[in-house]
């Protein structure tokens, strides 16, 4: 797959960006919780993250050459901002690892890694907005990044904490319902925006989004579905039984398919998210395309 490394440091990196988000805001709720496995997780996500753009840029040496131009360039900011949120993750997992009773280090570096995560993702998508693509030139694509980066490090960091995350549970589902409602509104007026466009180049973005529309609605279907599990878990059920041990048994079998629903929801979330952002890569074509 051509755009495979866009896709996989555009994913890993807003999905650790958006973990490091929930693990910042869950030291805030919880001032015991560790969140190690979150930690690690968003970590692991950043170094792949950033390798994975390593080896899209062919030669990566060459980015040497970006980092001066800060200033004028969205390709060199998305380089710093990228290096500091994954170096601020790293460090984050070692003294997590290192020194866990330093919780109010952990706590100041998670926050840091998470604003200055969020900006990045700016930053990335400012890179795409401001090139010769018609179909990047849309404010709705910055709202698709950003949901994909809340939702996506959500699930991510509730799969992860488990009781420690009780807290911020409930906050962090209504977070992913909240992006992908935005996403699902901001998305429909791209879609009309795009097949409005009397550009000839984006009428070709149209033409492979509409040839692709069933893994477009893949998509949907694993995002909405996703998003429905973690806000409408399954319930429980008003089941009549004798105190004792079959109340236990019965309470231990209901938390477990619980606990089963929710991985599945947080899969679809993700699996979603990715589907997404192969459909972006693949409706590139670039302005000069196809026109005489």
């Amino acid at each position: 797959m051509e755009n495979l490394s866009l896709i996989l440091f555009s994913i890993c990196i807003q999905a650790a960006i958006g973990t490091m988000s929930f693990v910042a805001l869950g030291k805030s709720f919880s001032k015991e919780g560790q969140f190690k496995s979150a930690v690690l997780t968003a970590a692991a996500l950043a170094v792949i993250g950033l390798l994975a753009s390593l080896m899209h840029l062919g030669k990566p040496l060459s980015a040497l050459n970006s980092l001066a131009q800060f200033s004028t360039s969205w390709l060199s900011r998305e380089i710093w901002f990228t290096g500091v949120f994954t170096g601020l993750t790293i460090l984050t997992a070692i003294v997590t690892v290192v020194k866990p009773g330093a919780k109010g280090a952990v706590k100041a570096l998670a926050l840091l890694a998470a604003v200055v995560g969020l900006a990045d993702v700016y930053m990335m998508v400012s890179i795409y907005n401001f090139t010769s693509v018609p179909a990047w030139q849309h404010g709705s694509i910055y709202v698709e990044f950003y949901a994909a980066a809340i939702s996506m490090g959500a699930v991510i960091f509730l799969a992860l904490s488990g009781q420690e995350a009780a807290k911020v549970k409930k906050t962090a589902s209504l977070a992913v319902g909240a992006a992908v409602i935005v996403q699902v509104a901001a998305m429909v007026l791209y879609y009309i925006q795009l097949g409005t466009s009397g550009n000839a180049a984006a009428g070709q973005s149209l033409a492979l989004l509409n040839s692709m529309s069933g893994i477009m609605a893949v998509k949907w279907l694993f995002i909405l579905l996703g998003a429905g599990v973690l806000l409408f878990p399954m319930s429980k059920g008003n089941m009549n039984v004798q105190a004792g041990q079959a109340a236990v048994e019965v309470a231990a079998t209901a938390e477990g398919t619980l606990s089963l629903t929710f991985y599945l929801g947080a899969a679809l979330v993700v699996i979603g998210q990715i589907l997404g952002r192969y459909l972006f890569y693949v409706i590139m074509v670039i302005n000069t395309v196809g026109l005489s």
